[in-house]
Parts: structure tokens; sequence; C-alpha cells
């Protein structure tokens, strides 16, 4: 949600964000009005593109401006929410670390599926092509070159969980399923 307040110089906005939720963080912003509105603080991360935001609404819609602005912020949060959600819940199948970028708009990393006392390894790369989504807009999920059919149908499957579903909940339900991957 997005709150608001009168001060001396203009007005302080404060955005808060939540994914599926779970309050997450607030960022405030505050706006001078005269003689023009413009940007005079802020807490947003760095990447957020808050100029390019600012130059095509702030003059001229400041409740767009506020909403796509809203709309960047909880992308970002629910993209790093998911990534946290998987290292800290499914860290004894994530293989090393789970590599990101500041924008969490890129995910790389290896897990394994286990079944009959054998692990299978997959390479996962999920890119996040729309800066307002917390879904990915490319899954790549890929197995050894020399793995058996049956795993080559799991990578696809598992590419599909993670176009649909918040990468946490996909691995809750092929890892809770017992998925056979032989």
């Amino acid at each position: 949600g997005i709150s608001g307040k009168l001060t001396k110089r203009g007005v302080c906005f404060c955005i808060s964000t939540a994914y599926e939720g779970t309050y997450l963080d607030s960022y405030h912003l505050d706006l001078l009005t005269k003689p023009e509105v413009q940007i005079y603080r802020h807490s947003l991360p760095i990447f957020i593109p808050l100029q390019q935001i600012a130059k095509k609404y702030l003059q001229t819609d400041i409740r767009r401006f506020l909403a796509v602005l809203s709309d960047h912020l909880n992308a970002y949060v629910g993209r790093r929410y998911q990534a946290d959600q998987l290292q800290e819940h499914f860290s004894d199948q994530i293989e090393g670390t789970l590599q990101r970028n500041s924008l969490c708009n890129l995910l790389v990393f290896n897990y394994n599926v286990s079944s009959k006392s054998k692990t299978f390894p997959f390479h996962a790369r999920l890119l996040y092509g729309d800066p307002c989504c917390s879904l990915p807009t490319e899954v790549i999920v890929t197995c050894a070159p020399d793995a058996p059919q049956a795993l080559a149908q799991t990578a696809e499957a598992h590419t599909d969980l993670f176009g649909r579903m918040a990468l946490h909940k996909a691995f809750s339900s092929f890892s809770s399923s017992g998925e056979s991957a032989d």
C-alpha cells in the first residue's frame, strides 16, 4: 500500500511492499511540490528505474507514478523473497550457491532430485524480463546430456512449473510429491 503525508516542502510517501500476503519492506519517497513536482529524497534501491518512471509520469499523473513505482518494488521484493525462501527451505537440494543479481531478475542455480537412492543433478536459469512481475519470462532447466529420457521430461516439467508458480512453491510441489526421476 501507499500512504502519504503533507510536509512544509511537499509530500512524503511510504510505499509498503508484500508478497503473497507477507509484508516485506517499506520505502520512502519525499517530493517537493513547488515550483514543480520533483524528487527530494528517497530510500528506493538504486536499480529501480525511478528517474525513468518519474520522467514519464511525475509531472502529469502522480497516482500513475506511484502505482508504477509500487509495481516495480513489489515485483522486486517478490523475486527476492522467492529466492530467499528457496535458499532457506530447500538448501539440502541446492548444489552450491544460488546466483542472483541485485534486482533478482536473473537467478541461476543447480539442484538435485533424489529417487530410489540415486541423485540427479539439474541446472536452472530463470530470467525475469518484466520488471513488474515476480514470475519469470524465460526458464531453462537442463540435466546432464547423457541423462535418461525420463530426466529430460522431468526437466521440461520443472521448466513449466518454474514459469507458472512461485519458485519455492514449485520446489515444494515436486519435493513433497516424492517425484520419481527414474
